[in-house]
């Protein structure tokens, strides 16, 4: 009788690639497997489409109907995992997603490969990465090959593309006290670190054939965190997956009403839930910081910051500090009475530049920085990109801006991750 693979796949609101995955594992020329579909409480058409399959008795579904405010504690498919792995019969485990589709030989190819080498514990192979758009269309594509054993697959191998015997789980269970790490930190590089934890007893080999095709949504979770930097920016409008939008207010998230559409419309950028909800909720904000306002019929133009108005003193701090007449804002005569005073925003042609306004970029000596809270942070171009489209690098040198001290930078946060992760075998 042909050996048994145990496969965990894990959900979340994916309906339409969720059933090309699902069919996928039921099309394997190798027919003795069981699919442990552990969906993390998604909406009723992802459910309803779960269940047109569960009339094969391979299959087997857990809805981990996780509360809201439950989901941002661990890195839930990593939770899902573990709460899958105790009931896995196989004589192997594999692991699939709701965006991927496994190719026809793929558990057969695998099988066969340890079975002509017994010495050998994880096998990886070679995946296709698809690109598309909103409307599933195929944007690009690229392969990450499979042509090197890897005694540190950590960052270098896809979730989807692995497959170990069932005998190493005992032995990352009594080194680890568990299988998968699930703690929040590792909430987008979790099979990095289970690889780490295989890598200690065995090498991943490689079968540099193509056996799974993975896509990439615009909301998929590697698009989701790309470019973000691991602290949310002061100022950002961003949302999750239920779309409410909040605005970043030292250290909170603060609820934007329908009254801000304007300015949250197309400069919301989306993060994943775990990322957005470790920012406490905040109150609403009656005015959003970092916006232009002025009273109707009057000239003059105020900067909101701290919740205080700053008035730009003149044309040439307004097109020096790079704001946008299109970005002024009207509001009532009362509320901008009702906020206090702050410093007023000034700029002299060749002189020091002193308290410029904050969520300013400047280009310093060909390097970004942003001027938040009286601190210069270096900030990637990855990051300007996805947070500053509509704004502009100020021009400056280090000569007329020395007096502000170089704060912590934003880079993006996988770069950082793969820095301090030691990953280095035990």
């Amino acid at each position: 009788m042909e050996e048994k693979v145990s496969i965990v796949l894990t959900s979340y609101n994916k309906p339409a690639y969720l059933q090309k995955a699902i069919e996928s594992v039921m099309n394997q020329t190798h027919d003795n497997w069981e699919l442990f579909v552990m969906d993390d409480h998604s909406n009723e058409e992802t459910i309803s489409v779960i269940h047109k399959y569960l009339h094969d008795p391979r299959i087997r579904y857990e809805n981990s109907f996780v509360k809201p405010e439950e989901r941002i504690k661990t890195t839930r498919y990593a939770t899902l995992i573990n709460s899958a792995l105790p009931f896995a019969e196989g004589d192997y485990i594999s692991y699939l997603t709701d965006d991927t589709v496994y190719h026809p030989e793929r558990l057969s190819r695998m099988v066969q490969t340890f079975s002509h080498k017994p010495e050998a514990l994880a096998v990886y192979s070679r995946q296709k990465v698809i690109h598309v758009n909103e409307r599933g269309e195929e944007i690009s594509h690229f392969y990450r090959n499979a042509d090197a054993v890897l005694d540190q697959a950590a960052f270098q191998v896809d979730h989807c593309s692995v497959m170990h015997r069932r005998s190493l789980l005992d032995r990352i269970l009594h080194k680890y006290g568990s299988y998968w790490d699930d703690d929040m930190k590792h909430w987008n590089h979790g099979d990095s670190i289970f690889w780490t934890r295989i890598n200690n007893f065995a090498p991943f080999l490689p079968i540099n054939e193509v056996l799974d095709t993975t896509y990439k949504t615009p909301n998929s979770f590697q698009n989701a965190y790309q470019s973000l930097p691991a602290d949310l920016i002061d100022g950002s409008f961003v949302k999750g997956s239920d779309q409410n939008v909040y605005f970043i207010d030292q250290g909170l998230r603060r609820p934007v009403g329908d009254i801000w559409g304007s300015l949250y419309l197309n400069r919301t950028v989306t993060v994943p839930d775990p990322y957005l909800f470790q920012y406490r909720i905040g109150k609403m904000l009656n005015i959003p910081n970092y916006i232009l306002v002025k009273e109707a019929g009057h000239p003059a133009i105020f900067y909101i910051e701290d919740e205080k108005k700053r008035r730009i003193m003149g044309q040439y701090a307004f097109r020096f500090y790079q704001f946008k007449r299109k970005d002024i804002l009207t509001i009532g005569k009362e509320e901008l009475e009702a906020l206090p005073e702050g410093l007023p925003i000034t700029r002299e042609r060749s002189s020091l530049i002193e308290n410029p306004p904050n969520r300013r970029l400047f280009l310093i000596e060909r390097k970004s920085f942003l001027f938040l809270h009286g601190v210069l942070h270096p900030i990637s171009e990855q990051v300007v990109r996805k947070f500053f489209l509509h704004q502009k690098p100020i021009s400056a040198s280090f000569r007329n801006i020395h007096k502000f001290s170089i704060g912590k930078p934003f880079y993006p946060v996988y770069d950082e991750i793969i820095k301090k992760l030691n990953i280095a075998i035990e």
